[in-house]
């Protein structure tokens, strides 16, 4: 794989990795409500660490 391949891929995961975080802190933006999110949200360090 050469470097630009490997930067591709990298910015390409950086993309997910922020898209996935403005979804999780503003679900507004795919249009969800905020009071669902929440109990999800909070019930993800519960799953983590069991």
């Amino acid at each position: 794989m050469n470097k630009l391949q490997l930067g591709l891929r990298t910015l390409g995961l950086l993309a997910l990795v922020i898209a996935s975080t403005a979804v999780l802190v503003h679900p507004e933006l795919i249009g969800g409500s905020s009071a669902g999110t929440a109990v999800a949200i909070g019930s993800i360090p519960v799953v983590a660490h069991h």
